[in-house]
């Protein structure tokens, strides 16, 4: 009988997502180098025996997938330099021998595990592992070997007389730009030049592991009156704040990033039950922010009712949320993916929203409203499909994939157009958006579509947006780049936004 550990958990995840995009029995690869395929959290979500696990070894499984997954590249660049032939060749215990490599490294380099804790318990999960047949006795002694090679004191003569041999070769042999895919640092460099390269990877993969924290944005029901002054909502709004706890921040436009003192399962935090707020990156609700301020001066408060919005691509609905509690009269939400509108009616439901919005389950280039209501359509935002290139400070997964976007940029060309040709009403507003930080799919898409002569830009005043006011460049659009804003913003997702009105 299995009595699993964080470790062992940790392990068989990050072996079952590598076996999940290798079936053939070879190893997941080495590094940034090659497409990551199955993110290893999630696969850690749904693994019943971390489901079963105490709160703290629940974090601490948690913990080990995510330094492996942000420290890939660094950790198989270590192993190459002690291992002959790494990674491990093909064969029924491929997956499982590199996931268990890859959790010690991540123990002896990056979290501080003491050496004996971090080989003993980590070579353990070996033993107990329920592979037919079990890993052979050699291979485990093998495994231990690297551990303590590893562990052992650097050559004679170093300056710290603490330092693991490991630690040397990580200082020495690594980066942290080894974590990233080299055709997207090539990328960002073309893109955003040497300086704000390495303000994104700073930001993204800090070179100590200990500054890495999780970072939980929440938005509320009440968020859009912080910075607009409307109604009695400012005073719900505090009320929240001070239910979440006093280190809890709120941010300029009106999110709130929770503290250090919250804890555990997000869905055990204050006010969840109560449908109070979601959670949902800063950087996120920009797009459904100037959405909305460019209607609400388009259309008095007592015409609201006879608005009507669109979100595509709307699903898990975050934006949707937004712009429901926005008070528009009729919002459609579209979401292609049957299980992404699931969880999004599952979402709407628990904040209350869901009887207030149309949820439509169907292909955004094949959806127009109905015209035999005579629907029209005053604003719409178009939060395409894209790399999510912006997102690898939390999903590190992002920065490792392959380098192939044509299919993407086809999808959000088609799209683009299709919302500004044949949905959006004349003199209707649309915000294009991505959490991409590759410009061939945010500005450059926006430069073609506005080529096309259907729409021109309808420049974002810095007013609409506070915090983010340095993120507007000449054209009116907004490009945050993780690392550069100042203060609590400094640390938010890339994004790109485009304001555009049909002609």
């Amino acid at each position: 009988k299995i009595h699993p550990t964080a470790r062992f958990v940790a392990i068989s995840s990050l072996a079952n997502a590598a076996a999940s995009t290798y079936p053939s029995g070879s190893s997941a690869g080495a590094g940034a180098q090659v497409n990551s395929g199955s993110f290893a959290t999630r696969v850690l979500e749904q693994d019943a025996h971390y489901k079963s696990l105490d709160a703290r070894d629940r974090s601490f499984a948690r913990l080990l997938v995510a330094t492996v997954e942000r420290r890939l590249g660094q950790i198989d660049k270590v192993l190459k330099c002690c291992i002959e032939k790494y990674p491990p060749r093909k064969g029924k215990h491929a997956h499982v021998i590199q996931a268990t490599l890859r959790t010690g490294v991540a123990q002896l380099l990056f979290l501080q595990t003491p050496p004996f804790a971090a080989n003993k318990e980590t070579v353990q999960v070996l033993r107990m592992y329920p592979n037919n047949p079990p890993v052979p006795e050699p291979m485990i002694k093998f495994v231990n070997g690297v551990f303590r090679n590893l562990s052992r004191p650097s050559s004679n003569g170093a300056l710290d007389e603490t330092e693991l041999f490991g630690q040397k070769l990580l200082k020495e042999k690594t980066s942290p730009m080894d974590n990233i895919a080299p055709w997207l640092l090539k990328r960002w460099r073309k893109d955003w030049g040497e300086e704000k390269t390495k303000l994104i990877c700073a930001e993204m993969m800090p070179y100590d592991e200990s500054l890495v924290t999780p970072r939980i944005d929440l938005s509320t029901k009440y968020s859009f009156a912080q910075i607009s002054g409307m109604g009695e909502d400012k005073d719900e709004l505090q009320s929240l704040m001070s239910s979440l706890g006093e280190d809890s921040i709120l941010l300029p436009q009106g999110s709130i990033r929770a503290g250090p003192s919250l804890k555990g399962d997000v869905k055990s935090w204050p006010e969840y039950d109560e449908g109070s707020w979601w959670v949902q990156d800063a950087s996120s609700t920009l797009p459904a922010l100037v959405l909305t301020r460019a209607l609400l001066d388009k259309y008095p408060q007592n015409e609201l009712s006879d608005t009507h919005v669109v979100d595509m691509c709307s699903a898990p609905g975050g934006k949707t949320s937004q712009l429901l509690c926005a008070g528009f009269g009729r919002v459609t939400a579209i979401e292609a993916n049957p299980r992404r509108s699931r969880r999004l009616i599952e979402n709407l439901s628990r904040l209350e929203l869901v009887e207030k919005c149309q949820v439509v389950v169907e292909e955004g280039q094949n959806w127009v409203p109905s015209r035999s209501e005579e629907q029209h359509v005053h604003g719409i935002l178009v939060d395409v499909p894209c790399s999510a290139t912006g997102t690898g400070a939390r999903r590190p997964d992002v920065l490792r994939r392959g380098s192939d976007l044509e299919e993407l940029l086809t999808t959000q060309e088609m799209l683009a157009a299709h919302c500004a040709d044949n949905i959006l009403d004349a003199g209707g507003v649309m915000v294009y958006a991505t959490c991409s930080l590759i410009k061939a799919e945010s500005e450059d898409q926006v430069t073609k579509l506005i080529e096309r002569g259907n729409v021109e830009t309808l420049p974002i005043q810095a007013h609409e947006v506070p915090g983010f006011e340095d993120a507007l460049d000449d054209n009116g659009w907004l490009r945050v780049i993780p690392g550069v804003l100042e203060g609590e913003l400094r640390s938010t997702d890339g994004f790109f936004v485009a304001r555009l009105v049909r002609k």
